[in-house]
This record gives C-alpha cells, sequence and structure tokens, in this order.
C-alpha cells in the first residue's frame, strides 16, 4: 500500500524544517512567519530498512527498491480554521487526503521564531489543533445528519443502512462534544465500513505526536516530555516521539560515518525519520515482506493479517489472479544461510498456499501460472 503521512501543526513550529529534512530537500519554504506553506509540500522518502540491503548483499542484487512513504507538509492551522480562518478550508481538505496524521507541537525555545501564540506551550498547541478537527467534525456531522435522517425515513436497504449509521453519528457526536476525538469511540467492523462510507471525520484518521525539541532533548524520554507538559492524560492513548528538526536538518548533510558519529555524541541511536516511520508503521498496523535476487531486493507493506494471494497482488496483478503457492523462507534464514539457495537447501523453504498469513520480514518467492 502506498502510506502517505499529512504533517500538521500550529505556523512557525517547524514543520516545514522537518519535512525538509525528512525528504532531504529545501522545497518547502521555512520561513519566520504564518502560512509559509500555502499549497501542500510532498516529498516521496524511501523507508529505512538495513534488513533490505543485507538481503540485497546476501543475494547480489543488481538493484534495490526500497518502500516508500509520502510526507506531506501541510499550511500550518490556526484557531478559527474550522470556520475558514487564515488557510482553514485548505488545511482541512488536504488533511482527508492522507492515511495518518503527524502533529507538530513545539516543545523548543527560540526567540528568533515567533510563536503565533505568543507563548511556547506543547500542550496549547495539541489543544488548539484537536479543537480545531473536533469542531470541523462536528459541521460535518450536522450536514450529513440531515442526509442521513431524510434516508433514514425510506424504506429498503438504503433506508436502514442510514439508521445504523445514524446511531453511530450520535455516539461521536456526543464524543466530540465532549472534547474527545472520534477515534475514542469503540465502533465494531460493520460500523467502521459504514463510517467509511458515509462520515470522512478528521478525528478518526489515525494520529501520532511530534514533539519539536531543542538539540539536546532530542534523545529525552517520551514520558517525561509528557510529564514535563502536563500531557499524560491528553496523550494517554495517543502515541508520541521527541524529534529536533534542527538535529534532521544537520543529519542530512552528512555522510553515514559521519551521521552515525554525530547521533552517538548528542546520545542517539536513530535519525527522526527512522522514529517516525516506525511509529507509523505500529500505528496503521503495517508490515514489510521482501522479494530478493540477483536483479533485483525489494520491500513491499502490507497491512498485518494480509494473506499471501493479497501480497502476490502488490507485486502484480497477474500473480494474483493466477496464483499457484508461495515460498516463504525468513529474513533471519536468508542471512544465517547466507542466501535463498542454500537457506533452501537446507531445508528452510516452505511452500505456502493463498490463504496464508504473510509475516514482517518474510522473503517470498510467488509461483503462477502462465
Amino acid at each position: 500500500m502506498s502510506l502517505s503521512i499529512g504533517i500538521v501543526g500550529l505556523p512557525n513550529v517547524g514543520k516545514s524544517t522537518l519535512f525538509n529534512a525528512l525528504t532531504q530537500s529545501a522545497q518547502a519554504e521555512a520561513r519566520n512567519f504564518p502560512f509559509t506553506t500555502i499549497e501542500p509540500n510532498v516529498g516521496v522518502v524511501p523507508v529505512p530498512d538495513e534488513r533490505l540491503d543485507l538481503l540485497a548483499q546476501t543475494e547480489n542484487s543488481q538493484n534495490i527498491v526500497p518502500a516508500t512513504v509520502k510526507f506531506i507538509d501541510i499550511a500550518g492551522i490556526i484557531s478559527g480554521a474550522h470556520k475558514g480562518e487564515g488557510l482553514g478550508n485548505k488545511f482541512l481538505s488536504h488533511i482527508r487526503e492522507v492515511n495518518a496524521l503527524c502533529l507538530i507541537a513545539r516543545a523548543f525555545e527560540n526567540t528568533d521564531i515567533t510563536h503565533v501564540a505568543g507563548t511556547v506551550s506543547p500542550k496549547n498547541d495539541i489543544e488548539t489543533i484537536f479543537s480545531e478537527l473536533q469542531l470541523a467534525d462536528l459541521q460535518t456531522i450536522a450536514t450529513v445528519k440531515l442526509r442521513l435522517e431524510s434516508t433514514a425515513k425510506s424504506t429498503g436497504r438504503e433506508g436502514k443502512e442510514a439508521q445504523q449509521v445514524l446511531q453511530v453519528v450520535s455516539r461521536i457526536e456526543k464524543a466530540l462534544n465532549e472534547g474527545k476525538l472520534a477515534s475514542t469511540v469503540e465502533v465494531d467492523s460493520q460500523e467502521k465500513k459504514l463510517l467509511k462510507s458515509h462520515l470522512p471525520l478528521l478525528t478518526l484518521k489515525p494520529l501520532m505526536i511530534v514533539f519539536n525539541v531543542n538539540e539536546e532533548d532530542a534523545g529525552e524520554n517520551i514520558e517525561d516530555l509528557k510529564a514535563t507538559h502536563n500531557l499524560q492524560n491528553t496523550l494517554k492513548e495517543i502515541p508520541a516521539i521527541a524529534i529536533s528538526a534542527r538535529v534532521e536538518a544537520e543529519v542530512v548533510t552528512l555522510s553515514e560515518e559521519d551521521r552515525n558519529e554525530y547521533l552517538a555524541e548528542i546520545g542517539l541511536k536513530e535519525t527522526g525519520l527512522h522514529k517516525l516511520v516506525k511509529e507509523a508503521y505500529s500505528l496503521l498496523d503495517l508490515i514489510t515482506f521482501f522479494t530478493a535476487g540477483p536483479q533485483e531486493s525489494r520491500a513491499w507493506t502490507i497491512k498485518a493479517g494480509e494473506n499471501a494471494l493479497t501480497g502476490a497482488g502488490k507485486i502484480h496483478n497477474d500473480f494474483q489472479q493466477k496464483f499457484i503457492c508461495a515460498e516463504v523462507i525468513t529474513f533471519d534464514d536468508i542471512i544465517k544461510y547466507e542466501g535463498w539457495q542454500r537457506a533452501s537447501a537446507s531445508g528452510k523453504m516452505r511452500l505456502e498456499g493463498k490463504d496464508y498469513t504473510i509475516k514482517d520480514g518474510d522473503v517470498l518467492y510467488f509461483r503462477h501460472g502462465q
């Protein structure tokens, strides 16, 4: 699947600086005034995965094709965006198009960069954006309810479905009015399908928080950071990480050797891109499988729990339509036995049918008809 992450936040919290660093570009103008990012800037970034490099080395692959993630830098929101203030309407429409939201909360001090609210407070940043998204969702619900209530009066399947949606909408509307996100409302699988068809709510989007911190705080424990800013309850069910956009901007200018040395000096084990992508995969319940050989080693992204038939379709429709079976070897066995051929000869290759549930790190070869 194509993974897209919308980077959102108030003006001057470091969104564009982080976007530039993550995408190793300077296409988003990182300037000290609101609405620098008027149209969303888009950058496609390879997903860091050292397993792919090791596979390619083991198989002597000519080409390496990583999975990718699309980052979208969306214009800064302000209080009143749900009413169209600032760039509100554009902001909200762009959010609806992404798989997940990455909310940037400013936790760094810099007198040269003015915060739109006049003072630095991650708690206020987060609560302002939550409030705007909730109010926008309540407006959406008010509009959709009128249509659903009219349809619910009719007989037949459409009327019955509208009644079911209205029951879920009522629960979500109550939660939003209580200051909660729609994603906190428990719904079953059927209700999820109905919501997806009828109610494109912003606060149903998977969401993570990124604290944009000072360089010296980039390695701070996330629970300590939540406590410092009195956000333990607000973010109790929401994943969060700490990244310094300035550190990331420095990292992309360095060679691999210098980068590793620099990260070690400031107490970091990995780049912000690694942290962010891992969190996004966890948030969206994604895993990676591989195909590998002399010609190419490639990483593929799928939802956890998807089967071999679906995986085959990710590669080519013909593989899915003419599926025979999947040859499977784990990544660990490929590395241990120094390649597919030796691992297979050692009895580590399994033949699996179309219903086999692909595991993270599986290396697959799909047999298919002509």
